[in-house]
Parts: C-alpha cells; structure tokens; sequence
C-alpha cells in the first residue's frame, strides 16, 4: 500500500526547510506530502513518513527475496552457475570493491 496518491512533491531549498521544518514533517505524517529538499544543484534528500519509509523498506526486501529466488530457480534449471569464494577478502576483490570495514 502507497501512502502517498501522488508524487507531486513540493521542492524546496534547506534553508527554508529548516525554517519549516516542523510543518513539513506534520505534512509529510499526517497529510502524507513529501518534500523535496535541495542542499545544491547535485545533493537532493526526500522527506517522508516513518511509516512511508518502513513501507518502502519492506518493498525492498520482497524484490530482494524475489530476486534470490529467481536465481536459485536459474542455478536449478541450469541457466546459471554458482561462484564460490574462499573468503570474505576474496570475495570483496573479485568484485573490486573494499571491505565494508578497511580503512581508506
């Protein structure tokens, strides 16, 4: 279930979103009207309900457990393989990616 029947989003600038704050984050639970709100031309957040959020989490996991599956069904049906790694470290390297937990 959406909370939000349109995605008409009021757009609005940090500042004059610290100056609303309080109105904005009743809207948002109460009216459930997000916001946009803009830090500069390249950092944009998107201000929603705790229950939007959840709800938007919770479509996350299924897609995720839908897509494993999917997978595992292709792995059974001989369409794909599985790749083993020796470890953790391995793993991380084979993808070119740092450990979660390595210093930069």
């Amino acid at each position: 279930m959406s909370y939000y029947a349109h995605m008409d989003m009021e757009q609005i600038g940090i500042v004059e979103a610290r100056k609303r704050l309080g109105t904005l984050v009743s809207r948002a639970v109460h009216a459930h009207v997000p916001v946009r709100i803009s830090r500069s031309a390249d950092e944009h957040a998107v201000l929603i309900s705790e229950a939007e959020y959840a709800e938007l989490q919770r479509l996350r996991e299924q897609a995720e457990i839908a897509e494993m599956k999917e997978r595992m069904a292709s792995v059974q049906r001989g369409e794909a393989r599985l790749t083993g790694f020796a470890s953790r470290e391995a793993a991380y390297a084979h993808f070119g990616v740092p450990l979660p937990d390595a210093p930069e």
